[in-house]
């Protein structure tokens, strides 16, 4: 009986410091950070749904994809790994992009068609760091840009970096030039399922 208290309270103490951890310092830079709409050159469209998680699917085939506010390139994907016969989820994306924002927001671009930028490259709101494609899975549908918003993880844990927080209101305001963040949608996420992360990984 004591040993389960035990793990119980440990439990609770790792899920408030992940909270912690992941809110922390996020209101005193709000007001300073930038975000840009992160496409370019060609017009784009994107659904207000996607699948059975919140994310969105870009369209307008070789748009510049674009870093939607400060940041470090947590990973890329340059090769593109996917194999229809075995569809394996974590190549779904083909050739990808994680951002890790200054906002302690996590962004990923799947299904690009080339990566202009290398990992642990610090980035700014608008730089250019890839360009729309068909890798993945796209190659078999058509030519888009998945966009997956999440919080940061130790790790790249699939289940949460395709996508946590839905995007399109955020692209909305990005595309009028208004400066909304989603670092409040980001903590709400986190306060409803504080283990996603951990959950995730035993999954991968």
């Amino acid at each position: 009986m004591l040993r389960r208290l035990l793990v119980l309270v440990v439990a609770v103490f790792v899920a408030s410091a992940s909270t912690a951890n992941a809110t922390s310092d996020d209101s005193t830079n709000k007001r300073e950070l930038k975000y840009v709409f992160p496409f370019s050159k060609v017009p784009v469209t994107y659904s207000r749904d996607h699948l059975n998680y919140p994310a969105t699917d870009v369209h307008g085939c070789y748009a510049h994809v674009l870093a939607p506010t400060s940041g470090v390139v947590f990973d890329v994907e340059t090769k593109d790994l996917w194999v229809e016969e075995v569809d394996a989820p974590g190549t779904r994306g083909g050739l990808t992009i994680t951002l890790h924002g200054d906002d302690h927001v996590r962004y990923f671009f799947a299904h690009l068609g080339r990566v202009k930028i290398k990992r642990g490259e610090r980035v700014e709101p608008g730089q250019w760091i890839g360009v729309m494609g068909s890798s993945g899975n796209a190659r078999i549908t058509k030519c888009h840009t998945h966009l997956g918003m999440s919080r940061i993880c130790p790790q790249s844990e699939y289940k949460v970096l395709q996508g946590e927080i839905w995007p399109w209101k955020f692209l909305d305001a990005w595309r009028k030039g208004i400066n909304k963040s989603p670092i409040e949608a980001k903590n709400r996420v986190i306060k409803t399922s504080p283990r996603a992360c951990e959950n995730a990984r035993a999954q991968d």
